[in-house]
């Protein structure tokens, strides 16, 4: 049977359900940060990161499924991941020093740009404080590269007459969301590109990119919905959907929304990253373990210490313990600073343990 995105209706009734069952509820922390059992085990001590979004520079669309590498301040390279469908990177568990972050658009038309980046921690009496960078990244256009690009990085372009006014007020809203102190004057501005235009949908989908950004999920949805409603094909405004849902602990939409950004863009490994994610939560594990495994499959050229961190949780609740152990494994292979190291080391030896009397 041919898969099938869920339909503007569908989406109205879950947001609908959302609003009414998690109104009062705080959200858990966003998929890939290592903060809560259903993604990642708390970590002690100064828990340090690098995170922002990278955008084209001309549109200020986000762009999704980008290699981002974490270097040393001598361009040895420690980690890589890939942007997700709202175009944010993360790194966590960071030691404190001088980094590089390189952002590699590999199959694009963008070019390749790296940024210096300093982590600091301070000794507060008994205390170590932790620090989060911030920071974007705007990719030019490498004009050479013009027509070679690979369209699934940003999506498909979503045509419209767009009357010049809104268009303007589009554009001039991006500018403001730049900065922090005009980020209120951006969503004004972007509000009457809206009411000018009630059907833009670039404009609709980039409120509620703004609004996740700052983990304002319910104030999100409204315009996500009508961006899919305009524009069934998104695979931003979907993956947005996806986030806020999540967010709002509402995992059976969240996982419906998933879904349908890997119907849209196969070659996605967010997408079925956190489409298996939520999946395991939701104790749809076989279903759960296709995703991951999906997920890993396309990354041909190295592997993902989120997907061995999922996998792990995943075979735990299947009772596989030597599989869960290898994954942990796998995991500390390739995240060797990790600050909850010991406390993962242990947890191998406990499942290598169930696994003998089992």
């Amino acid at each position: 049977m041919k898969k099938t995105i869920f339909s503007a209706q569908s989406i109205f009734f879950i947001v609908f359900l959302m609003v009414a069952s998690a109104a009062a509820q705080p959200p858990p922390p966003p998929p890939g940060s290592p903060a809560s059992s259903s993604s990642y085990n708390p970590q002690s001590g100064p828990s340090n990161s690098i995170s922002g979004f990278i955008f084209d520079a001309d549109t200020r669309i986000p762009l999704s499924d980008v290699y981002v590498e974490l270097q040393t301040d001598t361009y040895a390279t420690l980690r890589r991941i890939k942007t997700d469908g709202s175009g944010r990177y993360v790194f966590t568990g960071i030691k404190s020093g001088q980094f590089k972050i390189r952002v590699l658009p590999v199959r694009t038309n963008y070019l390749e740009e790296t940024q210096d980046v300093d982590v600091v921690n301070y000794q507060i009496g008994s205390t170590v404080t932790s620090d989060s960078v911030y920071l974007d990244f705007y990719l030019k256009i490498d004009k050479r590269k013009a027509g070679f690009g690979d369209p699934s990085v940003t999506g498909a372009v979503f045509a419209q007459d767009v009357p010049s006014e809104a268009r303007s007020l589009y554009k001039k809203s991006l500018n403001y969301f730049k900065s922090a102190k005009e980020e209120q004057t951006g969503f004004e501005t972007l509000k009457k590109a809206i009411d000018l235009y009630p059907t833009y949908y670039d404009a609709l989908n980039q409120m509620g990119l703004e609004h996740v950004k700052r983990k304002q999920y319910f104030e999100a949805l409204p315009y996500l919905v009508r961006a899919i409603d305009i524009n069934k094909r998104s695979f931003s405004s979907f993956y947005l959907l996806g986030l806020a849902a999540y967010n709002l602990k509402q995992m059976n939409e969240a996982a419906e929304a998933f879904r349908a950004t890997t119907v849209i863009n196969p070659q996605s490994f967010n997408a079925f990253l956190q489409y298996g994610m939520v999946l395991r939560i939701n104790n749809n594990l076989k279903e759960s373990e296709q995703a991951l495994l999906k997920a890993q499959s396309l990354l041909k050229d190295s592997a993902s210490p989120e997907v061995c961190w999922q996998l792990a949780l995943l075979y735990d609740k299947l009772k596989r313990y030597e599989d869960a152990a290898k994954e942990l494994e796998k995991y500390l292979k390739l995240m060797p600073d990790a600050e909850n190291s010991q406390q993962i080391k242990m947890l191998i030896t406990q499942m290598r343990e169930k696994a003998k009397t089992s």
